[in-house]
């Protein structure tokens, strides 16, 4: 009887395994399906972020123009349509003037640059009989605070297809109304990104204004099918995330039967292990659920990884400045070799006229943080350096918005210079970082910190002080990060700054960033990079 009853109590065992089996595969395939479209988010989110930012840039840059340049026609032509190259997912910038403003025009005057057909065209336009100062772009604005105003879709007049406009409010000291400044983007090229983001074929993406409404879709869907996808649980998993700053509504709607499809491998496997040897199973069940979890874990981790380091690699080749100056009075080149596919250094510069504004940095840590916040740090220095002329007052700016919200304790350390052409006068501010090198006549010595100011992102109450003296035609200052000074070799022996010196008194002219990184390579022998290198040269011809 007890041998008649082995097959019976190992069938039951078998579907007993089974169901739990099952059970718990479908619970971490979910997990795993929610962990995918949840990192999707994220990286729309990203996307959105990034983009959208540089509409708000965009604005606000034109507003500043206005008030700093009233009734100059042609220079705010010239600057939409700067603004406009600047940003390639905008389809129009302009400038609405509040009625009766612009002297000498049209009640309503509103000058643009906008994309037609792979033109970039500039216009002015004025009528009495004109209402824009009706629309929703141009009420919500009025509404709003320095942060604008982003409107719902609608028809565009120019294109005749689906757009939606971001808004800022113009006003001067006395707070009286100027009129409104902003730009239109495609909804199609929300949908662009909707389809990038879908995290399987099958999937649906959605996204909703601020005012609930559907927007667009990955798959031209409804709002009865959005309903659909709530309703239906059976076949449908919905996910769904609010998208900063513009607080629209991103949903995933996932099918189900992706879940079912993975499942069904392994179940076939697991039931052949059973049957083989329910014993062996019994010994090993834990094992096997270990090794599941174990595996999805490393899976999504490395996913994670490779999917941050790319988004990274692309942000820091986008932000970072190729065009170097060389020309009869300055040449400035700068060489950035990241320790692994991205890194935390960073450097920019801005010239205006007869002055050049540089800096140089290293962010704390490494990997997509640093990444990010090297982006923060870099975006940062532009948006101020046209609007302060003195390194100290760009410093504490940009410590102020770095420290605030910095959650992680991030910090970077930077060196900003402003160099005088005509005079050769060069005004500096170090914040933490390794003092630079003075050239002169291929000999070279550091360059006089008197004082060296606390790093950014910490203190955001921080006063910071900065120091000047003169170049001579042909002196050059070369800045760089402590990946040059902490090169190791292949007996973990550090460069260091004496060592560096001495190897720059025998190098063969002309000393800049190569002929640095040239004797980082050699002394480091083969032995690997440890740690993110950048190199600034800045020579007064």
């Amino acid at each position: 009887m007890k041998f008649r009853a082995l097959p019976i109590v190992a069938i039951l065992f078998i579907a007993a395994a089974m169901i739990v089996q099952f059970v718990i595969s479908f619970s971490l395939e979910k997990e795993h399906v929610r962990e995918v479209v949840e990192y999707k988010m994220q990286l729309a989110q990203k996307d959105f972020f990034y983009v959208l930012l540089g509409f708000h840039n965009a604005a606000e840059e034109m507003r500043k123009y206005v008030l700093e340049h009233p009734g100059d026609e042609s220079g705010l032509l010239e600057a939409t349509r700067l603004e406009l190259d600047r940003y390639p997912h905008i389809d129009n910038i302009f400038v609405k003037f509040a009625p009766g403003v612009y002297q000498g025009k049209e009640s309503n005057y509103f000058p643009r640059t906008y994309r037609s057909h792979g033109q970039t065209i500039s216009t002015a336009h004025g009528s009495d009989s004109l209402d824009y100062y009706v629309r929703d772009w141009y009420t919500g604005a009025l509404r709003c605070d320095s942060n604008g105003y982003w409107s719902e879709p609608y028809i565009g007049a120019s294109t005749q297809t689906l757009i939606a406009s971001h808004s800022i409010k113009i006003e001067d000291e006395q707070g009286r109304l100027i009129g409104v400044v902003g730009n239109d983007f495609s909804i199609e090229w929300v949908k662009d990104i909707l389809r990038d983001i879908k995290p399987y074929d099958e999937a649906v993406c959605l996204i909703h204004g601020t005012k609930g409404s559907l927007i667009a879709s990955s798959d031209n869907s409804t709002l009865e099918n959005e309903t659909h996808y709530k309703n239906d649980k059976l076949h449908w998993r919905v996910y769904s995330e609010t998208m900063y700053p513009i607080n629209m509504q991103l949903m995933i709607a996932v099918p189900n039967y992706i879940i079912w499809q993975s499942i069904k491998g392994r179940s076939i496997i697991t039931l052949c292990v059973l049957i083989i040897g329910i014993v062996v199973l019994v010994l090993l069940f834990r094992r096997i659920e270990k090794n599941q979890k174990a595996y999805f874990q490393v899976e999504n981790e490395h996913k994670l990884i490779q999917n941050e380091m790319q988004i990274a690699k692309n942000i820091q080749r986008g932000i970072l400045v190729h065009d170097f100056i060389d020309d009869d009075a300055l040449s400035l080149h700068a060489t950035l070799v990241p320790m692994q596919s991205v890194g935390g250094d960073l450097y920019d510069f801005y010239r205006d006229g007869d002055y050049v504004t540089f800096i140089i940095g290293d962010v704390s840590g490494k990997g997509m943080p640093a990444a990010m916040f090297m982006s923060s740090t870099v975006t940062l220095f532009r948006a101020t350096v046209k609007h302060h002329l003195s390194p100290h007052v760009i410093m504490e700016e940009i410590n102020s918005t770095l420290s605030s919200n910095n959650s992680l304790m991030m910090f970077v350390t930077a060196f900003i210079g402003r160099l005088h052409l005509p005079t050769g006068q060069l005004t500096y501010c170090n914040a933490g970082h390794l003092p630079p090198l003075l050239v002169k006549n291929g000999q070279c010595r550091w360059l006089e910190m008197k004082e060296v100011n606390v790093i950014l992102g910490l203190d955001g109450a921080y006063h910071f002080t900065e120091q000047s003296t003169t170049l001579e035609r042909g002196e050059q200052i070369i800045v760089f990060t402590d990946g040059v000074t902490e090169a190791e070799n292949t007996q973990k022996e550090l460069l260091g700054f004496e060592h560096l010196l001495e190897l720059l008194q025998t190098a063969q002219p002309p000393i800049d960033d190569q002929t640095i990184y040239d004797l980082v390579c050699r002394f480091s022998a083969g032995a690997e990079q440890s740690d993110d290198i950048a190199i600034m040269n800045v020579q007064l011809k």
